[in-house]
C-alpha cells in the first residue's frame, strides 16, 4: 500500500516535468528536431565472414553473364563498289546493346583490281566461368560455322570500278575463336560483381592456299589485319562494356539471386568485402540481428 501511495504522489511531479519539457521543445525548434532524430530502435547489423566455395561464385557468374552476346557483322548489300554495312553489337547483362563499327578492309591486288573483305555474321555461342587464384576466368566462345570473312572483287575497266569475278576460293574462315576474360570478384551494391576486367581475343585463321599463291602478300596482310586491328577492337569493346556501371550492377543483382550463392548468403544481407582464401572466397556480410 505504501509503494502505491508513493507512486500516486509522484504522478503530479511527473506531469509537471513532461509539461515543462514539451513547452521547452515548443520554444526551441532545434531541440525538437534533435529529439525527433533520436532512433527508437538500437538494433545493429551483425558483421560476419562466410566462406563461399569458389565453384559457387563461378556458378553464379555463369548465370549472371548468360545473356551476354557478341555479334560481329559489317557485310551487307552492295552499294556502288562496297558491301560495307555495320550491324555489330554486344548484348550486356543489363539487357542493353552497345553497338560498334568494323571498317571495310581493302587489299590492292594491282592498280586496277582490289579485294574487299568483310566480317559476316560472326557470333558467340557459349560462356563458361571458372576460378584461377583470386580471379574469375570467363571464356566466351564463338561459333565455327561457315566462312566468317567474306571477300568481294572490284576491277577498274574503262575508267570505272565494277564488281569482278574470280574463279578462286577467296573467303576466309576463323575457327576456334574465343575471348578470354579475366576479372576480380568484388563487393558491389551489397552483392558480388566483377572489376578490373581484362580481355584477350584469339582465333585460328584458315586461308585457301591457292589464294595465297595467286595473290602474293594477301594472306599475310589479312592475317595482320585480324590479329592486330580486329583483335584490339574486340578486346577493348569487351573490357570497356563489362566495366560499365550498368553491367556491374546487373551482375551484382543476378549473383544475389543465384541459387549457388543463396545457399550461403541471404539476399537481404549486405556484402561488404570479398577475399580469396584457398578454395573459397571469404565474404564479409552485414546481417540484421
Amino acid at each position: 500500500m505504501d509503494t502505491r501511495r508513493n507512486a500516486l504522489q509522484l504522478l503530479p511531479q511527473l506531469a509537471r516535468i513532461f509539461r515543462y519539457a514539451a513547452q521547452s521543445l515548443a520554444r526551441h525548434p532545434v531541440l525538437l528536431a534533435l529529439a525527433l532524430l533520436i532512433p527508437w530502435s538500437t538494433a545493429r547489423a551483425e558483421t560476419v565472414e562466410i566462406a563461399v566455395p569458389k565453384a559457387a561464385v563461378a556458378a553464379a557468374l555463369n548465370v549472371a553473364l548468360s545473356s551476354v552476346r557478341i555479334h560481329v557483322d559489317n557485310y551487307g548489300d552492295r552499294h556502288g563498289t562496297s558491301w560495307h554495312e555495320d550491324s555489330s553489337y554486344i548484348l550486356l547483362p543489363d539487357g542493353s546493346r552497345r553497338r560498334f563499327s568494323i571498317p571495310e578492309y581493302t587489299y590492292k591486288v594491282t592498280r586496277f583490281r582490289q579485294l574487299k573483305y568483310y566480317i559476316d555474321d560472326f557470333n558467340t555461342e557459349s560462356i563458361q566461368a571458372s576460378v584461377t587464384g583470386n580471379r574469375m576466368e570467363i571464356r566466351i566462345a564463338f561459333e565455327n560455322h561457315g566462312e566468317e570473312i567474306k571477300a568481294r572483287c572490284v576491277r577498274r575497266r574503262l575508267g570505272r570500278w565494277n564488281e569482278c569475278t574470280l574463279d578462286i576460293e577467296r573467303d576466309i574462315h576463323m575457327s576456334n575463336a574465343f575471348i578470354s576474360v579475366s576479372a576480380e570478384p568484388v563487393a558491389h551494391k551489397g552483392s558480388i560483381s566483377i572489376d578490373n576486367v581484362a580481355a584477350e581475343f584469339k582465333t585460328d585463321i584458315n586461308i585457301a592456299n591457292r589464294l595465297c599463291r595467286v595473290f602474293r602478300g594477301v594472306c599475310g596482310a589479312i592475317e595482320r589485319k585480324v590479329r592486330n586491328e580486329l583483335t584490339n577492337q574486340i578486346e577493348e569493346l569487351v573490357r570497356d562494356s563489362l566495366s560499365t556501371q550498368g553491367a556491374r550492377d546487373a551482375v551484382a543483382n543476378a549473383v544475389r539471386r543465384a541459387a549457388s550463392i543463396r545457399s550461403y548468403i541471404d539476399p537481404a544481407w549486405k556484402v561488404t568485402r570479398v577475399v580469396s582464401r584457398g578454395g573459397n572466397f571469404v565474404v564479409t556480410v552485414e546481417r540484421p540481428d
